[in-house]
């Protein structure tokens, strides 16, 4: 399926190098078409974003793209300009110039800019544009612009500060129809996303949406204490049909995440949310770990680590270490408390 890929944009500890590049084969084989590589952890592209990137950096992007382009996979880069302030300075112009000048050399197929989760000012709207037309002189492939509100969530208001006057429709004035504009839905983590709301959205931003979706996410020191390993419920092709693609932004568990993307492929072709994530999960796990997570799955989705007594968590622990698919090694190290993080995850 084109139009569908992952967005690795979470909080806390990046994606093993070897569980990422194996997106590439799996999205080969079972559907998809981009991968964007942007995990808040990786200060090159975020906080540290003006320091020099050094040759091992820059190998390393480059046999990122290399391995996704072997499976007809396009490779991007999330990039997240932090601290531009109210205005562009000349060495911060020099600084994006460089920046994407070079990730231009290195034939990035896509570049996702992504102002999200940063401090708010007046200026916010002009400056980001701005620094799109700096950058689009550098870079010449697809951009997909991620605006710092994303959503009509109050959360993000609460959080990085009040909205400036008409700031989603300078974006949307401001920024050329080519380039894509990402948004979560109704909220962060949307619940729904229906065609009714994609279509107002649609008007709003004067392009179809590239939905970045956050339902699966379990980043963070409270969503880390769950597993979301749920159908894709609240979605429909009818809603796919009116957006521009969607990223799907996963779990920290790289393998758990195979299945929710798989499923949430099925929904978008059409099939029942549940009868998809059960197709998924006997498609791609063992006969006895495929019982395992439809039989428990509810606990680590509802009732999360901080609930389940340590005598069950050891007799999970036990069970799956007789387990030979990569995800049990995943549950396992969960219930050990390998995946937990505190707020100091969310400073990146």
């Amino acid at each position: 399926m084109r139009n569908i890929g992952v967005v690795e944009g979470f909080f806390g500890p990046a994606w093993p190098e070897d569980k990422r590049l194996s997106y590439a084969e799996f999205m080969g084989r079972y559907g998809g078409s981009f991968y964007i590589y942007a995990p808040k952890q990786d200060p090159h592209l975020r906080k540290a974003w003006r320091e020099v990137w050094d040759e091992s950096y820059l190998q390393k992007l480059q046999n990122m793209k290399d391995h996704f382009k072997k499976f007809g996979i396009q490779f991007g880069v999330g990039f997240s300009p932090f601290g531009l302030g109210t205005t562009l300075s000349e060495e911060d112009k020099k600084h994006l110039e460089s920046k994407l000048s070079i990730l231009n050399k290195l034939g990035i197929d896509l570049l996702g800019l992504f102002f999200d989760d940063m401090p708010t000012n007046d200026h916010l709207a002009e400056t980001q544009i701005e620094a799109l037309k700096i950058i689009q002189k550098s870079f010449h492939q697809r951009i997909v612009f991620c605006p710092s509100y994303y959503t009509p969530d109050p959360i993000l208001e609460k959080v990085f500060g009040k909205m400036p006057e008409r700031y989603l429709e300078k974006i949307a004035d401001g920024i050329p129809l080519d380039v894509s504009v990402a948004w979560t839905g109704p909220k962060v983590i949307s619940p729904v996303i229906d065609r009714e709301h994609l279509i107002e959205v649609t008007s709003l931003l004067k392009r179809k949406p590239f939905i970045w979706e956050n339902l699966f996410a379990n980043d963070g020191p409270k969503n880390c204490k769950f597993l979301k390993l749920k159908p894709f419920s609240g979605r429909s092709a009818e809603a796919f049909a009116e957006t521009e693609a969607f990223g799907f932004n996963m779990m920290n568990q790289p393998e758990l995440s195979k299945i929710t993307y798989l499923a949430s492929k099925f929904v978008l072709e059409g099939q029942e949310a549940d009868a998809a994530f059960e197709r998924s999960v006997r498609k791609l796990c063992s006969n006895e770990f495929s019982n395992f997570v439809l039989e428990h799955r509810l606990e680590f989705l509802e009732k999360g680590i901080d609930v389940l007594s340590e005598e069950i968590k050891q007799d999970y622990v036990k069970k799956l270490s007789a387990m030979k698919d990569p995800g049990a090694l995943e549950i396992k190290e969960w219930l050990q408390g390998k995946y937990i993080v505190g707020s100091e995850c969310l400073t990146d």
